[in-house]
């Protein structure tokens, strides 16, 4: 004799089934996050360069069983278009530049440090220097794409991130004015002025000794110009004595 199970069965079956998924998509909702940005420094280290680090913090990491990788990727302030994760755009839009930069310091744990990556800008400028964190999840190799991937931005991206999750400070900022490099100072002549005989040496005398005055222009001598003048007055005297005797 077969025994048909009861409608209250039935229901509490089929409630069952429904709570267990339910259940599994709550705790994956739980666990889903990533380390958040705590700091960031960002300076100029050459023409158009700058270098930028800082440290992250990720307080699910302090009691969980099992340690997630983490990553960063950073939105250097220059691009428009191309790699977006919410408002951001990461590295200079291209998809070399789509990757999620590890390891951090530590690799895993509840907080490190990130950093340091550089970055040149085509133009000088002031510009807005943004850092993301990422989950990488527990195991290697990481993937090459999707969730917990190495793909910072762009559809297909990794959405365990600190932008995605929505967390209270999703990315962190600073802005710095990126100068170009200023013309060098000559220290030497250069060899057209060194032919020239122009010198960056100083021309007054050396200390504790005393200048010589230049000569002055004397004109013709006066001297000479006198004698001539008597000889030529003695010769016209002479000349009229000769003259009168005759």
């Amino acid at each position: 004799m077969s025994m048909r199970p009861s409608r209250r069965g039935v229901q509490g079956l089929g409630v069952g089934l429904v709570a267990i998924p339910l259940a599994l998509i709550l705790a994956g909702s739980v666990m889903a996050g990533s380390g958040s940005p705590d700091t960031i420094a960002v300076s100029q280290t050459g023409p158009l360069t700058v270098q930028a680090s800082g440290t992250w913090s990720w307080g699910e990491m302090a009691t969980a069983t099992k340690l997630s990788y983490g990553g960063y990727a950073i939105d250097w302030g220059d691009v428009t278009s191309g790699n977006p994760v919410g408002t951001y755009h990461i590295g200079d839009g291209t998809s070399a530049t789509n990757v999620v930069l590890q390891p951090t310091t530590p690799a895993q744990g509840s907080s490190g440090s990130w950093g340091s990556v550089s970055h040149t800008y085509a133009t000088p400028g002031t510009y807005t220097v943004c850092v993301i964190m990422y989950d990488l999840g527990q195991v290697k190799p990481f993937k090459t794409t999707g969730y917990h991937s190495l793909q910072a931005g762009g559809t297909g991206r990794n959405t365990d991130n600190s932008v995605d999750n929505k967390q209270q400070v999703p990315s962190m900022c600073q802005q710095i004015d990126v100068t170009s490099p200023s013309p060098s100072t000559l220290d030497s002549p250069t060899p057209f002025q060194s032919f020239q005989g122009i010198t960056f040496e100083p021309t007054a005398p050396p200390t504790g000794t005393l200048g010589v005055p230049p000569a002055q222009d004397q004109g013709l001598p006066v001297l000479p110009l006198f004698l001539l003048f008597a000889s030529c007055a003695a010769s016209l005297l002479v000349f009229k004595a000769v003259k009168v005797n005759r």
